[in-house]
C-alpha cells in the first residue's frame, strides 16, 4: 500500500508491504502524524514552530523545545563539530538576506555560527548571539526517520518512506534507488537495503560562505548522494559533500556513511 501527502514542502510517500489493509492503513496514518508533528516542531515559516521561538527569543532568554527539537538539535551540533563548520543550521541570516526565508519579527539576527547553539540538559535552548537557526537541512532526514520508527511500532517489516529524495527504506528485500540529477534525469544508483539515501545539489545548498550555486546557473549540475544508517545522516551529511566536494572526507566513515557524486562525466564515490 502507498500514500502520499504534501509535507516538509514536498511530496512525502510511504509504502509498506506484509501487511493487512486496515493495519497498513492505520500505520501509514501514524506515520504522517510524525512527519507532521516535525514540520510543526521545526519549520522556519510556522510562528509557533519550536525554531521560531528560538529564533525570535532565545538571545534573551532560554526557551524549551519538545524532544524532538532538542534531538535534531544535538544533531546538527555534532556534525557542524565533526565538519570544522562545514555543516551550519544558523544560516537563517543569509537565507534572509537573499529572501529564501521570510524575516518577520527577526529584524535582530545577525550573521553568525551554530557555534552560538547552547543546548540544556533540560532540553532548553539558548543562543550567546542573536543567530537564525534554520533546520532544512536535516529536518526531513529527521521526518523520515521518526516516520520508520512509527512504522515498525505498529508492526510493519518492510516499508519505504521518501521525503523529496531522502529516502529509507526497511525490510530484508533489495530495493532499486534512483538519484535525481539536476538537468538529467534519473540515475540508477545501485540497490539499498535497511538504510537510507539523501541527494543535494550546489543549487540547493548553503554554507558558511553562503549559496554554493545560483538559481539558472550552469556552473555545477551534479547530485551530491549520501547513503547512511539513518536518514538524518545522510540528510545532514549531503551539504558537507556539496561543500567540500570529497567523497572521502572523514566525516562520512565517521557516521558509517558512503558519499557518491553523479552527472556530467563524474561519478566518483568513496566507501
Amino acid at each position: 500500500m502507498r500514500r502520499a501527502r504534501p509535507l516538509l514542502g514536498t511530496i512525502v510517500e510511504i509504502e509498506v508491504d506484509g501487511v493487512a489493509q486496515a493495519d497498513a492503513e492505520r500505520a501509514i496514518a501514524r506515520a504522517f502524524e510524525a512527519v507532521s508533528l516535525v514540520q510543526r516542531l521545526m519549520s522556519f515559516h510556522d510562528a509557533s514552530s519550536d525554531i521560531s521561538r528560538i529564533n525570535r527569543a532565545a538571545f534573551r532568554r532560554p526557551v524549551a523545545v519538545h524532544p524532538w527539537t532538542a534531538r535534531v538539535l544535538h544533531h546538527a551540533a555534532a556534525f557542524h563539530a565533526a565538519s570544522d563548520g562545514l555543516f551550519d543550521c544558523a544560516v537563517g541570516f543569509e537565507l534572509m538576506r537573499r529572501q529564501l526565508l521570510p524575516s518577520n519579527d527577526l529584524d535582530h539576527v545577525c550573521k553568525g555560527d551554530f557555534s552560538a547553539v547552547r543546548l540544556s540538559e533540560d532540553r532548553s535552548v539558548r543562543l550567546t548571539a542573536p543567530v537564525a537557526i534554520d533546520l532544512g537541512g536535516i529536518a526531513k532526514g529527521y521526518a523520515v526517520d521518526r516516520a520508520i520508527a512509527s512504522l515498525r511500532a505498529a508492526g510493519v517489516r518492510c516499508a519505504t518512506v521518501n521525503a523529496g529524495g531522502d529516502l529509507r527504506v526497511m525490510g530484508e528485500i533489495d530495493q532499486p534507488i534512483h538519484v535525481h540529477v539536476p538537468g538529467g534525469g534519473l540515475l540508477q544508483a545501485g540497490f539499498l537495503r535497511n538504510g537510507a539515501i539523501a541527494t543535494s545539489s550546489a543549487i540547493a545548498t548553503v554554507g558558511r560562505s553562503g549559496a554554493l550555486d545560483s538559481p539558472g546557473s550552469t556552473a555545477d549540475r551534479r547530485a551530491y548522494s549520501v547513503v547512511a544508517p539513518s536518514c538524518i545522516v545522510a540528510d545532514a551529511l549531503t551539504k558537507i559533500l556539496v561543500q567540500s566536494g570529497e567523497p572521502q572526507h572523514p566525516c562520512f566513515a565517521r557516521f558509517g556513511a558512503t558519499a557518491f557524486i553523479s552527472g556530467g562525466d563524474l561519478q566518483s564515490v568513496a566507501a
